[in-house]
């Protein structure tokens, strides 16, 4: 059981333990136990069986639980705490933190890598793109331990893995590790919920969050009958509807302005002709901004949002204070990336029973 159990998660939640344990008594009736749910001490031998298993994985060298082994003990009184940074899948990665490839080395992958940052040093043109995906591939285990075992600049990490700042490999990394086409799905499902969303904020009329949400529908509604449009003003009245405060993530500005206003530690920063202080519908373009440096570009902003968002998985950053709940709504409600371990947000758990109830 927790050979299989493993394969789905290797820190599973104590939901997912429960569900375990009970599918066990319903596959074999015959260990159902005749007190309470019928599979409690199932449940909690379970528990025991995932920590005993982990430490033979990490014995073996298991790099996912290995990270979390070796903590204080009477042989190693200096070392941290055992609740102390400790290293697991938050948001529902499945390729967390894999091992390197059979036959592959640090030595090997860091040659690999070389080549990689070689080929990315060729016109566009000129590059060889089944090449890059090839060693993006290979090297993914070595990318994921420098990521989560020791977090470097940003600047940094787009001078060793400069493919991770192309939109197309961004996505391919995405997809390794939760196992997901983040555009396709998370369009997918916005455009699933758009109605829902739209008939919510027009409900709400009242203080002000109501005149706020007033003056964006309003804007929306002097707009030609765009997708992106819409997309844009779901997305900017879901932080309104959350009650975030997205001025300093969600930024526009002139192009004279531009040098000044690229500054921030996650920023999208629309440039615009019109108004400013409007929600960029039209933009010129917009830029992706993590710790005052410029990686990724587009030209509409919903598509800016998928590439900070999966920028966000691929360099395992935290997500914005102000805005988390807006990014936990795209985790958990759209994209469905969520392990159980936590209980969500109140207003976004009402929000997401809200939005299945009308599905």
């Amino acid at each position: 059981m927790a050979i299989e159990m493993y394969k789905y998660a290797g820190y599973p939640s104590g939901k997912q333990i429960r569900q375990a344990a009970e599918a066990l008594v319903k596959k074999h009736p015959c260990l159902k136990e005749k007190t309470g749910t019928g599979y409690d001490a199932w449940k909690n031998s379970l528990f025991f069986k995932m920590g005993n298993y982990r430490t033979k994985l990490s014995r073996a060298g298991l790099k996912e639980v290995s990270v979390n082994a070796g903590k204080r003990s009477r042989l190693h009184p200096t070392a941290p705490s055992a609740h102390s940074q400790i290293k697991r899948p938050r948001r529902g990665e499945i390729n967390y933190l894999p091992n390197y490839p059979a036959g592959e080395s640090k030595d090997s992958l860091e040659a690999q890598r070389n080549e990689l940052h070689s080929e990315f040093q060729k016109a566009p043109a000129e590059r060889d793109g089944p090449l890059i995906f090839l060693l993006m591939q290979r090297t993914f285990a070595l990318r994921r331990e420098e990521i989560i075992n020791s977090p470097r600049p940003i600047a940094e990490l787009r001078e060793r893995w400069p493919a991770l700042f192309c939109e197309a490999q961004l996505y391919k990394e995405v997809h390794r590790i939760t196992n997901q086409n983040l555009p396709f799905n998370f369009f997918a499902a916005l455009d699933k919920y758009t109605p829902q969303l739209l008939n919510l904020y027009k409900e709400k009329q009242t203080g002000t969050l109501g005149k706020k949400m007033a003056a964006l529908l309003s804007d929306y509604s002097k707009q030609d009958n765009d997708i992106q449009a819409t997309r844009t003003a779901v997305l900017f009245g879901l932080a309104l509807y959350l009650k975030e405060d997205a001025s300093e993530i969600f930024k526009s500005c002139k192009e004279v302005d531009f040098e000044e206003s690229r500054t921030g530690a996650v920023t999208l920063l629309a440039l615009t002709e019109d108004n400013p202080s409007a929600v960029p519908f039209n933009p010129q373009h917009v830029t992706v901004i993590l710790e005052d440096q410029v990686v990724l570009s587009h030209k509409y902003w919903v598509d800016a949002l998928v590439l900070l968002f999966g920028l966000i998985y691929a360099l395992h950053l935290e997500y914005p204070a102000k805005l988390k709940g807006f990014f936990e709504f795209i985790q958990v409600v759209l994209l469905n990336l969520d392990d159980g371990r936590r209980q969500i947000k109140p207003k976004l758990l009402s929000l997401k029973n809200e939005l299945e109830l009308g599905v």
